[in-house]
């Protein structure tokens, strides 16, 4: 069963009335903020309903996994219950480990005295596909603790708020994401901190501004998506925080080369091969521009990966200056007539 985040309170409401625990639980964390609170919720629920004893394994590929099948068979002299924890210090088992996990899998629904709750930082596709994921897919609950998408995270801000019972002001929601985008760590933490200060009110603006630090975080996924979106202003703050958080140059421009040669495929034809993870932001840009002014972009693409090598580059100097001028251009890019 596929859980997401936002769902497992209801789920375990509805285990914590059963009385038990189902035996398996894995976690699919990409956004750590996210996993850690999953995880909290299966410990605290664990322990309510009498789960008292806990066994925590760590495991890579290379590591000897029957302490695994070791910890969900062997029972207590005094029969308490147990929640076992697995933590993956790799992408996968290696052999041996799926070996263990496929009798693992078989194993753990027979034993109503154990919860197991294992912990992934990310699957990608060809990880998903695997045997030994697939298995324990079949066998438990997954949890999915995806990253908070722009579009979604006022949503997500005003939830919690909900929870502590505050809210915003309209001007002070947007203040507040502006500031903590991309960082759901430092967002709840200061969240509990208006809570400490302005319990059970509405939120001004003058409030969160004198509370609230900028805690952003930016990454190249969140530039590509302001570009294609037409924001301007968070295409400009983007790349300044980017260079504020010393990204890699070479990494940077890779990332929007490829961007745009999949956009310029996608304005000469919509039906071009194109990753689906970059279709829609790509084809965004694509029905807003030219394919002579996406290849235009391109050139300059080159000459700042010369410049960033530290060649000469007439009449440019600065990389990250003329990057930011290369992505407010294309964030700016008019409607195609």
């Amino acid at each position: 069963m596929n859980i997401k985040s936002e769902e497992l309170g209801r789920i375990l409401d509805r285990e914590r009335a059963q009385g038990q625990l189902s035996p398996l639980w894995i976690i699919v964390g990409e956004e750590p903020l996210l996993a850690m609170e999953a995880g909290d919720a299966l410990r605290f629920t664990a322990k309510e309903l009498g789960y008292s004893e806990r066994v925590v394994l760590a495991m890579s590929s290379v590591s000897d996994w029957s302490p695994l099948l070791d910890a969900v068979s062997s029972v207590s002299l005094f029969d308490d219950k147990k929640i076992i924890e697995l933590r993956f210090l790799s992408s996968g088992p290696g052999v041996k480990g799926a070996k263990v996990l496929a009798q693992f899998t078989e194993l753990v629904p027979q034993i109503d005295s154990t919860v197991t709750v294992i912990h992934l930082t990310q699957t990608d596709y060809s990880t998903q596909k695997t045997t030994w994921f697939k298995n324990l897919a079949a066998s438990g609950h997954v949890i999915s603790c995806q990253p908070v998408s722009r579009a979604q995270y006022p949503a997500w801000i005003k939830e919690r708020l909900r929870k502590q019972g505050q809210s915003m002001q309209e001007q002070a929601l947007n203040f507040f994401a502006e500031q903590t985008e991309g960082n759901l760590m430092a967002a709840k933490q200061e969240l509990m901190k208006l809570d400490l200060l302005y319990p059970g009110k509405e939120l001004t603006l003058r409030e969160v501004e004198d509370c609230v630090m900028n805690v952003s975080r930016y990454s190249i996924e969140d530039l590509l998506e302001a570009i294609a979106q037409a924001d301007v202003a968070r295409t400009t703050r983007t790349v300044n925080g980017m260079q504020s958080e010393d990204e890699p140059m070479p990494f940077v421009l890779m990332r929007v080369s490829s961007f745009l040669r999949d956009t310029l495929a996608l304005t000469v034809d919509r039906q071009a091969p194109v990753m689906p993870s970059v279709r829609a932001l790509a084809g965004q840009l694509a029905r807003r521009s030219t394919p002579a002014k996406i290849a235009n972009m391109l050139a300059r693409c080159a000459d700042l990966d010369r410049l960033a090598k530290g060649l000469t580059v007439q009449n440019k100097d600065d990389v990250w200056s003329e990057l930011k001028t290369l992505c407010v251009f294309l964030a700016h890019a008019a409607n195609r007539k």
